[in-house]
């Protein structure tokens, strides 16, 4: 991807050094450096002179004697110490020359110099190259300067990239560019011709120590361990400037530990020490990055935001509590009104007892069923009864449900056609209904005198008469309730005479079983489990056999997801 990106853009957009200050870096490469040679091709350019001759005679290197000449410079400092500050500097000066408009290129430079000069002190602490330390930690975010310069239109991204973490910030760049700091440093390097050492540190300074082969630091290349410095000097200058200087401060110490072994007592000391040596870089370089921050106000500002994040968490407990609380009324509210609905729901099914011939009995799955029954008897003695099943299941079900018993009830009071009641039905049902409900239906009426039985069955399972001579199935003949509207239900007539009537749910045929062989454990007791339960009481009485069917529900039924509701008419 970088490769791509870069080109996108010519070779007069990038970052590019003139003739004298490249030919003042091509001399720094070379193993036989005359010092005479150096000090000559430097003095062409006064700033860097001043600004070299500034930095050795700083605090930052300590000589106790004044050093006037970049002859003296190396006498001091020795020629390889100089040679990468000449680098340094010429690259700086090199990337400063293309204006950014909106840019803080202050805040860019002191980062940089924060980053070296706490890798040359990381260098110190860890035997790493101190001498191409601080070169490293400066040159290794001038990729994102490179970037920044070819986009000049995003550079309002600069403050929310600074203030974050190294991890995230690079993250963010490769959102906002397609392309990271430290791939475009890596080519810059290359394209300048620096030792490889730069341009293998500065693109690999994020995600190298990511590898399990570079553990061993012991036994690292010199330029694994200058990647790994610069990887710590990003985080220490994080220290100072991203938002969440406490996760900084964490990610650092965790980082040395693992990387160098380093202590915290010298993590510490370093970030101590790094305000001073930055402000002293910045004036020997001319740079104007205004006051510093010690460590000890660092801390404070992590102490502040570890109170804030503490009385944040008790706020949010407490308001989690509440919410709780409120859940907890809420739901007990609920459950008293769901109790109150089952309540009522119960009282539409017909008292068990008054009518010798019918049995029945529902079993919610939830507090509200789906499923309904009803019987009673008409004033001429005649046993009217139903029972269905409304699709879907909680409220909705339940309200449905109740409109179809009330009006089966109220119809049968003033109609003696049980087809044109239920035509009514499910003209109003159709007319009413809602998200595409329907009802699957069987209904009907019994005479106690003949025993005979008029039946209609629209969309349920089919009823089963039982005798001792076999089982007769009453299969559905239409839709169920509420799909088509005008439907004219025929009834059937059977003789009820010694035999016994079995209205029911599928939530019989689809429990699955709990109890059994192996092999069944697990499967739905289906049709022709549901019908052994039947055969294998139907010597009972009436009750008993009701009993022995919730029995027998409870013991080898897995819990229900499904109402159960069965309804039993006698001829016996």
């Amino acid at each position: 991807m970088a490769a791509a990106f870069y080109k996108e853009f010519e070779p007069e957009d990038l970052p590019i050094p003139d003739k004298q200050i490249m030919q003042l870096i091509q001399y720094t490469l070379r193993e036989d450096a005359d010092v005479d040679v150096l000090a000559r091709l430097i003095s062409v350019n006064p700033v860097l002179t001043a600004q070299l001759l500034g930095l050795v005679n700083s605090a930052f290197f300590g000589f106790r004697q004044n050093v006037q000449t970049i002859s003296d410079a190396v006498i001091a400092m020795g020629m390889e110490s100089l040679k990468n500050l000449v680098l340094c500097f010429a690259v700086k000066e090199a990337l400063s020359k293309k204006e950014i408009p909106g840019f803080d290129i202050d805040s860019f430079w002191e980062d940089s110099i924060r980053r070296g000069v706490a890798a040359k002190q990381l260098g110190y602490l860890v035997n790493g190259p101190v001498e191409k330390a601080f070169t490293a930690g400066m040159l290794q975010d001038v990729g994102l300067l490179a970037l920044f310069a070819m986009e000049p239109e995003k550079v309002d991204r600069w403050p929310l990239l600074r203030s974050n973490l190294p991890t995230l910030r690079r993250k963010m760049e490769e959102d906002l560019f397609h392309v990271t700091h430290d791939s475009v440093g890596a080519m810059l390097a290359k394209k300048w011709n620096l030792p490889s050492i730069y341009s293998f540190s500065i693109g690999s300074h994020h995600d190298f120590f990511n590898k399990d082969e570079t553990a061993d630091f012991g036994n690292a290349q010199k330029q694994t361990v200058l990647a790994g410095m610069m990887y710590l000097a990003d985080l220490c200058n994080a220290v100072y400037t991203c938002h969440d200087k406490g996760d900084a401060l964490i990610s650092l110490k965790k980082k040395a530990r693992h990387l160098f072994k380093l202590t915290e007592d010298q993590v510490e000391l370093l970030l101590r020490i790094l305000p001073d040596q930055v402000k002293e870089t910045s004036d020997a370089l001319e740079l104007s990055v205004g006051p510093q921050i010690n460590y000890e106000t660092v801390m404070g500002h992590v102490n502040l935001k570890l109170v804030k994040d503490n009385i944040s968490y008790q706020e949010l407990t407490w308001q989690l509590q509440n919410s709780l609380k409120e859940r907890d009324e809420y739901a007990e509210k609920l459950e008293n009104e769901l109790d109150i609905a089952r309540e009522i729901q119960k009282s539409l099914q017909p008292d068990i007892d008054k009518i010798q011939q019918v049995g029945a009995f529902n079993i919610p799955a939830y507090h509200l069923s789906g499923d309904f029954y009803d019987y009673f008897t008409k004033a001429d003695g005649t046993i009217c009864f139903c029972l269905g099943d409304v699709s879907g299941k909680g409220t909705s079900a339940a309200l449905l449900m109740a409109k179809a018993v009330s009006l089966f009830r109220c119809l049968c009071k003033v109609l003696d056609d049980v087809s044109q009641i239920v035509q009514l039905m499910n003209n109003e049902l159709c007319e009413t209904g809602v998200r595409g409900m329907f009802i699957t239906f069987v209904g009907g009426w019994l005479n106690p005198d003949t025993n005979e039985i008029t039946i209609v069955n629209v969309g349920h399972l089919p009823p089963f008469l039982v005798n001792k001579k076999g089982i007769i199935k009453i299969e559905p003949s239409d839709p169920p309730l509420g799909v088509m509207l005008g439907v004219l239900h025929p009834a059937r007539k059977f003789s009820l005479q010694d035999k016994r009537l079995y209205l029911y749910t599928d939530g019989f045929t689809e429990g699955r079983m709990k109890t059994g062989k192996k092999e069944d454990i697990g499967k739905e007791l289906g049709l022709k489990g549901f019908l052994r339960w039947l055969v294998q009481s139907k010597e009972l009485p009436l009750n008993q056999q009701m009993n022995w069917i919730k029995e027998q529900c409870k013991t080898q039924l897995a819990p229900q997801s499904d109402d159960l509701t069965l309804m039993i008419l006698s001829g016996e």
